[in-house]
């Protein structure tokens, strides 16, 4: 496997995560430069070497998880785009489904479309539902459509023709024109993007994907650059939204497929954690500066998404299910106009960021109050290397809270965290109960610089039923980036009753999707245990919610599809209340899920747990509504053993995160060293 290198760069810190052969790791942080986030993981690199004496001449490979094109949309800064689609569907992107966001707000504002109506040209040409072509499309039609392109100064061209995912033919032949006449410009056809039905959603992705195009391949070559100026020369990688990852330059082609990049490895490492572990079923909270993004993990399998909305606009690719809340360790505090404590989204981010910092920020943020309340050592944040101003901490949180509000800076302090809980605790049972699933049936994994800090008193709000602070937390996404894998998704519309299809035929269309895949893995050198996941997705006939059945790794045969009708019918219950077994079903799609590892990925070490009572390395005071001020146990994690006992209040330290254990509440080191949280009144294991 050689050396690893896994780089996450976040709102706040940049995090790298070297990974040796044996298991071993080096864990780094830096500040984030928002205004280019190729300079912080350069200085990542820079860090890893000088620091901690890593040869990166030697690295076997490099992943990384960049929020690049997150970052553009979310703040609408993209390239000039154009748009051609089937003639008479030029108001695809302006008409939606036509679904109001807000249903009784009379004054809301339709999501502006990423490309407007002015750059849709519409196409002379036409396919029926099957593919079949109606009207083609001629040579001349297609120099009018070079033509206007050309006039128009575009930087990127997104084409969507009406039942390309049946027949992509047209918009293969526009795209080479295209190309060969302007070699600069970015090109996104949907029938690669997103080869489904469903216009809108299709148009939408494909606009996003062309859209993103220049400015991910711009970003990607900014870091290739930076590689090489560092002597970095390994494989360079980049972590999809879907959990796996994809060479630097397919990443730069299919930019839509990096929206949730950095999320998604987070998750990838807490779905390696239920590989490794007993914690099959996971809630995870990756609580960072400025967000906190939150998945369900049932049975070691992360819910993935296939259509999803993004500030608004429908996004078609495979994507882990996250749900993100504006809630942080920056996050600022105020009191508003009716007297009401509120926290976030607003972000103190990394400049100026929280008063603490002494950078020149002066409003009160959850880390503040945190500090405040003597559960992080001012002293000892990242490993003492930056010191914080309780002082200053102290003067937001009086002037800006406990002054308006008449109170004491402790209960100021105490009450911008219960206002940050019961918000993220709002975001767990979006992922959990409003999908049926029980908490009290998982275990949050928290995670990222703030989560260990809050999730025991977000888990006690949910009753999950414990929690698990995994090895290096406040790097853990820069964890799973360096123990990542190849992985591809194809799909393919069937659109056929259940009673018109045989497994013998569905195989035939998951081999021509898996020889799609292999190719792919086949062009990257070293790729070890592939691996193929097939799907396929069912909804009964003349409805439109569909349901995804895994069918196996195994090649599908007639009772392997009559149990995954079955179960169908059970997952259609589960998840909209009910079935029909005596209905009609139709096959939607099918899909398959390949994986490639990139050498072997090294398990945790275990060792035999030895119950014992830990040491505390020392003690300080700590504000807690339940005692007041009172002297907590402070455990340095990194000498923690399995097998050690500790009970709250106290506080467990290391470098990158702070875990906070609440009064009630006490904790057992695992065999692989993860830190097991639950009531004391539970019997511990």
């Amino acid at each position: 496997m050689g050396t690893r290198l896994g780089i996450d760069v976040g709102g706040t810190f940049t995090d790298v995560v070297v990974m040796h052969e044996d298991g071993t790791t080096i864990v780094e942080k830096v500040a984030s430069t928002p205004q280019d986030p190729a300079l912080g993981v350069m200085a990542g690199i820079r860090a890893a070497r000088e620091v901690h004496g890593v040869d990166t001449e030697r690295l076997s490979l490099f992943s990384h998880g960049s929020t690049v094109a997150t970052n553009a949309l979310l703040e609408f800064k993209l390239p000039r785009t154009a748009l051609l689609v089937t003639r008479g569907f030029r108001d695809v992107l302006e008409i939606g489904t036509q679904t109001r966001p807000q249903l009784f707000n009379l004054g809301t504002q339709k999501t502006a479309p990423v490309v407007p109506r002015s750059l849709v040209f519409e196409v002379e040409e036409r396919l029926d539902r099957l593919g079949t072509v109606v009207t083609p499309v001629t040579d001349q039609e297609i120099e009018r459509l070079v033509a206007v392109v050309r006039e128009s100064e575009v930087q990127a061209v997104a084409i969507c023709l009406l039942f390309s995912f049946h027949n992509g033919e047209h918009e293969r032949r526009i795209a080479t024109a295209l190309r060969s006449e302007f070699p600069g410009l970015s090109v996104a056809l949907s029938c690669e993007v997103a080869p489904e039905i469903k216009e809108y959603p299709r148009a939408s992705t494909t606009a996003v994907s062309a859209a993103l195009q220049p400015l991910v391949a711009k970003y990607i070559a900014n870091i290739e650059m930076g590689l090489q100026r560092e002597r970095v020369s390994c494989p360079f990688f980049v972590m999809q939204s879907n959990g796996g990852v994809v060479s630097a330059d397919e990443a730069s082609s299919n930019a839509h497929r990096m929206v949730l990049s950095g999320p998604a490895a987070g998750v990838l490492a807490a779905t390696q954690l239920a590989e490794d572990t007993t914690y099959r079923n996971q809630i995870t909270f990756d609580m960072g500066g400025t967000s906190t993004d939150i998945c369900l993990i049932h049975e070691g399998r992360a819910r993935l998404d296939r259509e999803s909305l993004f500030e608004g606009r429908p996004l078609r690719v495979p994507q882990f299910d996250i749900h993100t809340i504006g809630s942080g360790g920056g996050s600022i505090a105020r009191v508003d106009a009716a007297g009401l404590l509120r926290v976030g989204p607003e972000s103190a981010g990394a400049h100026p960021g929280p008063a603490c910092y002494g950078r020149g920020g002066v409003l009160p943020t959850t880390t503040d109050a945190h500090v405040v309340l003597g559960r992080i050592d001012p002293f000892r944040f990242l490993g003492g290397e930056m010191p914080l101003d309780k002082d200053a901490a102290e003067k937001a949180i009086r002037e800006h809270i406990a002054g308006p509000l008449g109170i004491s800076v402790e209960e100021a302090a105490l009450g911008i965290l219960d206002v940050a809980d019961a918000i993220m605790a709002r975001g767990v049972r979006v992922v959990s109960v409003n999908r049926g699933y029980d908490p009290r049936d998982f275990t949050l994994v928290p995670f990222g610089g703030a989560g260990p800090m809050h999730a025991l008193s977000v888990g006690a709000l949910v009753d999950a039923g414990a929690v698990v602070v995994p090895v290096n937390p406040g790097t853990f996404s820069a964890v799973g980036l360096a123990a990542s894998q190849l992985k591809y998704d194809f799909g393919t519309m069937v659109d056929r009753d259940i009673s018109a299809v045989t497994a013998a035929w569905l195989e035939s269309i998951f081999e021509n999707l898996i020889r799609r895949a292999t190719e792919h893995l086949d062009a990257i050198s070293g790729v070890t245990n592939r691996r193929v996941v097939r799907l396929v997705r069912f909804r009964y006939a003349w409805q439109d919610n569909d349901v995804e059945i895994v069918t196996g790794e195994d090649p599908l045969d007639e009772a392997a599809l009559a149990a995954s009708v079955e179960l169908f019918h059970e997952k259609h219950a589960f998840e909209f209340g009910h079935s029909d077994p005596t209905e009609r079903v139709e096959v939607v799609a099918v899909s398959v899920e390949v994986f490639g590892e990139l050498g072997r990925r090294p398990h945790p070490v275990t060792q035999s747990p030895q119950a014992r009572d830990a040491a505390a390395s020392t003690r300080r005071l700590a504000y807690f509504r339940e005692t007041g001020w009172v002297e907590v146990a402070v455990f340095e994690r990194s000498d923690l053993r399995p097998g050690d006992e500790f009970s709250g209040p106290c506080i467990v330290e290391e470098r990158e995160a702070t875990t906070i254990v609440i009064p009630g509440f006490g904790g057992v080191v695992d065999a692989a060293r993860n830190l097991l949280l639950r009531p004391l009144s539970k019997e511990r294991t």
